[in-house]
């Protein structure tokens, strides 16, 4: 009688544990769905703003030379993220880096008064005209802070030359 109300017993729990791991599976499911939602709604809405970063085209890169004027780590300013104000021959142009980590795990520092080169692409949204770096360089170091279809690359840490295979892509 004993052996059979612990095994009513465990049976119970293991009950009650499997209707815990449904709920936290169905809220899982929602949360994707809204996710997904809420993505496809950024996007239509980056789209209407002109902001959409399947829109950059590599084949319109320019690149610019100068003079560091300013440089700001995390800008609230759009787009937000590092920002770098470069003093060209034509005038100052704001450039965006993306996230600063990025910069950070790569030990690339960028300070006034340093000459820097910038390969990217001008856009134009409602929300003003933005220079968006794809490729960052400073004397002989070059970082890559956007992908060629223009979307901000995440900051990891970078493979060291001995666990990369296949070399520079």
């Amino acid at each position: 009688m004993k052996a059979i109300r612990c095994m009513r017993a465990g049976m119970a729990v293991f009950a009650c544990v499997g209707m815990l791991a449904g709920a936290f599976l169905f809220a899982w499911a929602a949360n994707a769905q809204r996710t997904a939602q809420s993505s496809a709604a950024a996007q239509s809405k980056a789209i209407a703003a002109g902001g959409d970063h399947s829109l950059y085209d590599a084949s319109k890169e320019v690149s610019l030379q100068g003079t560091v004027v300013s440089f700001t780590e995390n800008s609230k300013e759009f787009p937000p993220g590092a920002h770098v104000v470069v003093q060209t021959s034509s005038g100052q142009i704001d450039a965006h880096l993306g996230n600063s980590r990025l910069l950070k795990l790569n030990n690339f520092t960028i300070s006034q008064g340093a000459n820097i080169r910038i390969i990217g692409e001008p856009v134009t949204t409602n929300q003003g005209t933005f220079f968006l770096a794809r490729l960052v360089q400073q004397g002989s170091q070059v970082v890559a802070v956007r992908s060629m279809q223009g979307m901000p690359l995440l900051p990891f840490a970078p493979k060291s030359a001995s666990t990369s295979q296949g070399g520079a892509r």
